[in-house]
């Protein structure tokens, strides 16, 4: 009965991959009937090495302070990962999750991964809970307040009551967010003291050591959950700074409030399981936000495809350390 669940488990694994493939491929093709290819590879051919160059540079730099993050949360809750070990993860999990059909890659990957280095499964899957949720809280916040900001900046005048109040409170909630996980609420505490009524359903027993290792996240000290906030709100600084930096190869030139919304809003929507890695979802996106200032198609497109192009930098990366790890290993060297 295992094999056959586990049979069919890879089935359906696979036919959603197929989907994903589709959808990009359909994607593509509507983005480049839109948008001419040949203006799309006059506005790559133009592009500035230099700042592509810093832009992929900061990217690696993100994966540095997401790294330290996940092992603050990581010791919290009893995972003995190591920053060096978390951060081969993080490069490693980007080659999955690109290469590896519908829940076998990325996250399962990263569980896999953690598992490996000495975590127990439950330990690791509430580090990537936790993660995930602090990370879109963050990006949320980004983006309601860099987009208020914006739009503050093009025309304080006919912006109104409503981006004002966005730049005031999408600060203040995300603090509140922060408070309500790690202050004295203790809402992850909360919600484990829980356990008894989720145990009691068959189908969730295993939700109780999940739960349980959630909320030791929230018995962080003051001084670490303040770090875990701060590296937080620097990660997504850092990624708007790539993003800023690759549409300035291209001759982009959009104030930096307009870039950051931008990168939040597609941060969240590349969540969504559509396409491969995001692809077409990101080009697709920039391609429709920044034509409210002017820029050409072809460039937004190709800004996408830039940043998807530092994405698959990440990835070999990742494979170069699969394949040392392989290379090295006791099982190869007898």
């Amino acid at each position: 009965m295992r094999s056959n669940d586990d049979g069919d488990h890879q089935i359906r694994a696979v036919w959603r991959f197929v989907a994903k493939s589709l959808v990009t491929v359909a994607v593509a093709w509507y983005l480049l009937r839109k948008v001419p290819l040949a203006n799309v590879r006059n506005a790559l051919d133009g592009a500035s090495p230099s700042w592509i160059a810093l832009g992929f540079t900061i990217q690696i730099v993100i994966r540095v302070v997401n790294a330290w993050r996940i092992r603050i949360i990581a010791g919290a809750q009893g995972a003995p990962l190591s920053f060096g070990a978390i951060l081969s993860v993080l490069f490693t999990s980007a080659l999955y999750g690109l290469l590896l059909p519908g829940s076998i890659g990325g996250g399962a990957a990263t569980l896999v991964k953690y598992v490996g280095k000495g975590a127990t499964a439950s330990a690791a899957l509430a580090s990537m809970v936790v993660n995930r949720l602090i990370e879109t809280l963050t990006v949320m916040s980004f983006a309601a307040f860099f987009w208020g900001l914006a739009q503050l900046q093009a025309d304080p005048a006919r912006s109104g009551y409503g981006a004002t109040i966005l730049v005031v409170a999408a600060p203040l909630l995300l603090v509140g967010a922060y408070a309500l996980l790690f202050g004295r609420t203790r809402l992850l505490a909360r919600i484990e003291r829980r356990r008894p009524f989720w145990e009691r359903r068959r189908l969730t027993r295993g939700l109780g050591a999940l739960l349980q290792q959630c909320a030791r996240a929230g018995t962080l000290r003051a001084t670490l959950a303040a770090s875990v906030c701060s590296l937080s709100v620097l990660k997504e600084l850092l990624a708007a700074s790539s993003a800023y930096c690759f549409a300035r190869s291209l001759g982009i030139e959009l104030p930096f409030a307009a870039v950051a919304w931008m990168q939040s809003a597609v941060g969240l929507l590349v969540l969504l399981p559509i396409t491969i890695s995001g692809l077409g979802v990101r080009e697709g996106t920039l391609v429709l936000a920044t034509r409210a200032y002017g820029v050409q198609p072809a460039a937004a497109l190709s800004w996408g495809l830039v940043q998807f192009a530092s994405l698959l930098g990440i990835v070999l990366i990742g494979a170069v350390i699969e394949a040392r790890a392989w290379w090295f290993s006791p099982a190869r060297s007898t």
